[in-house]
């Protein structure tokens, strides 16, 4: 499926930009260089605006499967491409929310 595909290869992006952006071989918590923090800020405002997408993407679904189902059946289990949106939805969400505590934590002086 073509989410599954988006999913891995923007978890491929984030592994990739932590793994070659953060000085991890620090043991104490210090700042993080400005282009790291870079990084990780561009890496969030990705991760918000492929959630923001998927939504849009979902909500469109929704609103098509509603259209061609009688009211009645309105109320009944949603399809299953339509639980995987929404589930990137929430993936995409939290990704960009960890990325921004991660930047507030280790980038703001």
């Amino acid at each position: 499926m073509k989410l599954d595909l988006i999913i891995k290869a923007h978890a491929f992006v984030l592994a990739t930009l932590i793994a070659n952006g953060v000085n991890s071989h620090q043991s104490d918590v210090a700042y993080w260089e400005s282009d790291d923090c870079n990084k990780v800020s561009q890496a969030a405002g990705l991760y918000l605006y492929t959630s923001g997408e998927l939504l849009k993407a979902a909500e469109k679904e929704r609103k098509a499967e509603r259209n061609n189902k009688p009211k009645a059946l309105h109320k009944l289990e949603e399809s299953e491409e339509l639980y995987d949106l929404y589930e990137g939805v929430l993936f995409y969400s939290e990704l960009s929310a960890n990325a921004t505590k991660n930047f507030q934590v280790f980038c703001k002086k």
